[in-house]
């Protein structure tokens, strides 16, 4: 019997069930993994953006600095999330440590919240893709420096994988792969 579930979660739970055996697929957005006892695959390269409503003062301007982000409250994932930490740090290193967050389990509230002014959300490109069309979202021109993130499918090097097992990896890569050249269309 094969039972597929998807959890949205931090990379360490995730890595537990894998340890524990739990799971014979993980699929993960974090830095690049390496690791001797899983095998590996980066499926697509996430992109992250500030996302605030079109109304903030920070939306009419085509160059920001450190100092415009002063006082604001930005929406984030809790604590744990793998992207949340690499955002923390980017601006601990710029030597920015007093930031004030809102922090969520849930992509939606985040977006939510920011459509309606309480701050600027920081998520994957792809989550806020709808909302940015619609006008309801713009992207602030920041880049985050050293913020590398992947949609990563990691199983056991050792573990033997059934047919069904492979024909999902398979799948997926044909998922990805129809994704990634449409990116570069």
């Amino acid at each position: 019997m094969h039972c597929f579930e998807f959890h949205a979660g931090s990379r360490s739970p995730e890595l537990r069930s894998f340890q524990r055996h739990d799971a014979d697929i993980v699929y993960i957005l974090d830095e690049p993994i390496r690791s001797s006892g899983l095998s590996v695959e980066p499926l697509l390269e996430e992109h992250f953006r500030l996302l605030a409503p079109p109304d903030h003062p920070l939306a009419k301007r085509t160059v920001l600095q450190l100092e415009d982000f002063h006082e604001e409250v930005f929406l984030t994932n809790e604590k744990g999330c793998p992207y949340r930490t690499m955002f923390d740090r980017s601006f601990e290193k710029e030597g920015i440590d007093n930031i004030t967050y809102l922090e969520f389990q849930s992509a939606e509230a985040i977006k939510q919240c920011a459509i309606s002014g309480i701050g600027i959300a920081f998520l994957p490109e792809i989550v806020a893709e709808s909302e940015v069309e619609r006008g309801e979202l713009v992207v602030l021109p920041w880049h985050i420096p050293d913020l590398q993130v992947y949609t990563q499918m990691l199983w056991h090097k050792d573990k033997w994988l059934s047919p069904m097992m492979l024909s999902f990896i398979e799948a997926t890569r044909e998922v990805f792969g129809s994704q990634n050249e449409n990116k570069t269309v």
